[in-house]
């Protein structure tokens, strides 16, 4: 199938995900951009507009700060774990991560912004550089170990990261004792999802875990591939049906004056604990009431926003997996995220109203938020991010193999909107949902976010004011 063959009368909406596998490789480039691939190259295919405008935000970030900007936080991703191992043989972790390398495009990918007619993401035979880069701390008092990965932490978190240097992910590996070790994963939002991290994290570990006293790590067959997904995302944009549902659903937003934007304070982030009867009446409530988790937590932050000073009415967007419903697809990794906006226009949430209005607009949930921002305005770009994250953790996976963690991640990335609710729950770890709040200091103080959050989740699970 070429290029050309791919484009097809039918509205892609109504196209099985699996007509999308008969692109080959290179079968989305016209023979003008064939001809500029770069030799070791394996396949290349257009970046998402999910990529192009993230990659976007890290360029734009990176030459403010060059510029001598100092309130522009690098755009990308940076998360520590800390755990136990039944040994540390670091060229087993070497082997286990080129292993991820072999197996899963992502890793040996690279985002070109200029080379070709549009932005292309271009797929090595090989990464030319290690997945993994190993310190090894032993012998140094706990103290000078603990300044060393303070020290680490901030410098990655301070870098610039180039999009056309493989890997784009890339871990390290401190080696604190013969068992202890703190693991870092470093990358750019635009090539990896959240769902890819943990799915990687998690075969990384289990992988090593099979591979120690034999030194060899086994290597399944390749995941699905990215430019599949590229392939779908290409026809949905000259796809003319979605536009206009969302052309309809958010004309109380694109046709209404554009408010007054709010004071800006600091920017600030913290996290919640929603634990005890709140986490259990909570989570009742989903299996009572058949809307799920996501849902009743979803309604938490419509309620909580609702009393936000200058927050009711604005648009939320919800994030939502554009994964092809393909074998291997749920295994696929990389970007695959898109945001949604819900066109929730102010009535009292309740769960089964916010979940029809959630399944209504996942349901169009493939039409990129940067292709709406584009063709209905910005107005269209929601002010406030709702996520849910229900991941397998590095510490269910510990458990599973008789592995030791401690359950200490620290996160440094950063969101795109002035504000973000973000529901992290880990499948392990039963009675406990973190609920992480941030905000560049336009939307919602820190003082009147937690007041408003706190009483939404009791609001929400029936249990009244504190």
């Amino acid at each position: 199938m070429t290029a050309a063959a791919h484009e097809v009368a039918t509205d892609p909406a109504d196209l099985p995900d699996d007509h999308w596998t008969g692109v080959p490789a290179f079968g989305l480039l016209d023979p003008a951009d064939r001809a500029r691939v770069p030799a070791g190259a394996v396949d290349a295919f257009p970046m998402t507009a999910q990529q192009i405008a993230m990659a976007a935000q890290l360029v734009l970030g990176s030459a403010r700060r060059r510029k001598g900007a100092a309130d522009v936080p690098p755009y990308h991703n940076v998360a520590m774990s800390r755990m136990s191992v039944p040994e540390v043989d670091t060229a087993v972790f070497a082997a286990c991560a080129e292993a991820l390398v072999d197996r899963h495009e992502m890793f040996r990918s690279v985002l070109d912004l200029d080379t070709f007619s549009r932005p292309m993401q271009v797929v090595l035979a090989r990464a030319p550089e290690p997945v993994l880069t190993v310190h090894d701390l032993r012998g140094r008092e706990a103290a000078e170990q603990e300044a060393e990965l303070v020290r680490f932490a901030a410098a990655e978190n301070a870098k610039t990261l180039s999009l056309t240097a493989a890997p784009l992910t890339r871990f390290t590996l401190h080696v604190l004792s013969d068992r202890d070790i703190a693991f870092t994963i470093t990358e750019p939002h635009a090539v990896a999802d959240g769902w890819s991290t943990h799915l990687n994290l998690v075969e990384f570990f289990d992988t090593y875990v099979a591979a120690l006293g034999t030194g060899r790590a086994a290597a399944p067959p390749p995941s699905a591939r990215l430019r599949h997904h590229s392939a779908q995302q290409d026809a949905m944009l000259k796809s003319t049906m979605d536009n206009e549902w969302w052309r309809d659903r958010l004309r109380p937003w694109t046709e209404a004056t554009a408010p007054v934007p709010a004071a800006t304070g600091p920017a600030w982030h913290t996290t919640l604990a929603i634990t005890g009867a709140e986490c259990a009446a909570l989570e009742e409530l989903a299996r009572t009431s058949g809307t799920g988790l996501k849902a009743v937590l979803l309604t938490v932050h419509l309620t909580a926003v609702r009393d936000l000073p200058g927050a009711a009415g604005t648009l939320t967007g919800v994030t939502v997996n554009t994964r092809l419903a393909v074998e291997d697809g749920v295994d696929a990794r990389g970007m695959f995220l898109n945001v949604v906006p819900l066109p929730w226009t102010g009535a009292v949430p309740e769960p089964a109203a916010v979940r029809a209005g959630l399944l209504a607009a996942t349901t169009r949930g493939r039409v990129p938020l940067a292709h709406l921002v584009r063709t209905l305005g910005p107005a269209a770009a929601p002010q406030s991010l709702f996520v849910f994250n229900s991941f397998h953790s590095i510490a269910g996976a510990a458990r599973r193999l008789g592995v030791d963690t401690f359950e200490e991640v620290a996160d440094w990335s950063r969101t795109d909107f002035p504000f973000e609710a973000s529901f992290n729950r880990s499948e392990e770890a039963a009675g406990r949902i973190d609920l992480q709040l941030y905000s560049d200091g336009r939307f919602a103080g820190e003082p009147d976010a937690v007041r408003a959050y706190r009483a939404a989740v009791r609001a929400v699970a029936g249990l009244g004011d504190d």
